[in-house]
């Protein structure tokens, strides 16, 4: 920045330096023309008379040359000054224009377009939070309030009133994981370190996830085969716990009934791999582009079960270790998900 503000005085130097040469050797033209013509006699001024006349041209000459100078070079600050202003308003379409006799305000002008561009993703993805957050609230309540309506009925059912229960705890539940999620989200992207870190067993705490889920894949019988090697990690076990969690539940929300998921775990000496593989519906190249975004779920309807926000907080805990995570995925035959997070020692480096 110190370089290009040097480089920025020295040209605006230079330039009121060519300016001024520029009125002498214009004043030294139309004296000599006068010289050689007969106006020269009829010149009212000689000596000091003429002299004190000639400087005050050239300042004068040389203000007005200086001014148009300085006008067109002050023209793009008084362009960014403007475009500020509507940004301070709101406004993030904006552009300035990048092409200038000076480098340094061509460069200042791209960043500013840039800057005014990443403003105005952020926009757009605050706006669509807001807008999904709001849709996916809605369902689970709707349900919640409906069902709950209709228990009032004195007629129904003891099947119709349990079916009905079950319906209002599961959309209590739905609600209650999406609230999680969001603020386990919103915690972790202001988070840029992992702490409350310790020893614990990997393997261990996967078959716990599988165990805790027994429910849901066991309704649709799938056939879940863990392949784990005895492991013992330096992380984070909470936010560790997020990853499998959430990758578990994908996979099984997204493999037909009678399919298969495999869990296998390594670790080699600078990362634990983790790779979930299931025999699901599979995913498009354009849904995999975007499967890792808030509320992103490849389906428009909302048919499919789930809000969009596992992913995104796998993707999010994930880059707070500083490791990879992978997606294979072919329509109808299934998805891949790996894993790699960094191996740890207490007081050493990753």
């Amino acid at each position: 920045m110190k370089k290009h503000f040097y480089s920025l005085w020295f040209r605006v130097v230079i330039t009121f330096f060519w300016a001024m040469v520029m009125t002498v050797l214009l004043m030294g033209l139309i004296i000599h023309l006068m010289q050689g013509s007969f106006l020269w006699n009829y010149f009212p001024f000689t000596g000091l008379g003429f002299l004190a006349l000639l400087a005050v041209t050239c300042v004068l000459l040389g203000t007005l040359i200086s001014v148009a100078i300085a006008h067109h070079a002050v023209t793009p600050v008084t362009d960014l000054s403007k475009a500020m202003e509507r940004v301070a308003e709101g406004d993030y379409t904006v552009k300035l224009a990048t092409r200038y006799p000076i480098g340094e305000l061509s460069d200042l002008s791209r960043n500013f377009n840039r800057m005014v561009q990443e403003l105005n993703s952020t926009e757009i993805l605050h706006s669509d939070f807001i807008s999904n957050v709001s849709h996916e609230f809605k369902t689970p309540l709707a349900s919640i309030s409906g069902y709950a309506t209709l228990l009032q009925d004195d007629s129904l059912s003891d099947e119709e009133r349990n079916e009905y229960i079950e319906i209002i705890i599961k959309s209590a539940k739905d609600l209650s994981s999406m609230t999680g999620n969001i603020l386990n989200l919103s915690r972790l992207e202001t988070q840029t370190i992992i702490s409350e870190k310790e020893y614990f067993s990997v393997d261990e705490q996967i078959r716990q996830i599988i165990l805790r889920a027994e429910p849901a894949w066991s309704a649709k019988k799938l056939t879940i085969e863990p392949e784990l090697d005895s492991i013992t990690w330096y992380g984070n076990q909470e936010l560790t716990a997020h990853i499998w969690s959430n990758l578990l539940d994908n996979a099984v929300k997204f493999t037909p009934s009678g399919g298969e998921i495999d869990i296998t775990a390594r670790l080699e000496p600078d990362w634990l791999t983790v790779t979930f593989r299931d025999t699901g519906i599979g995913m498009s190249s354009e849904v995999q582009a975007h499967i890792f975004d808030k509320f992103y779920q490849g389906d428009t309807s909302h048919k499919k079960k789930g809000n969009g926000l596992g992913l995104a907080l796998v993707k999010r805990i994930v880059s707070l270790y500083q490791g990879t995570i992978q997606l294979e995925s072919i329509p109808d035959l299934g998805s891949t998900f790996t894993v790699r997070l960094p191996v740890e020692h207490p007081g050493g480096s990753s």
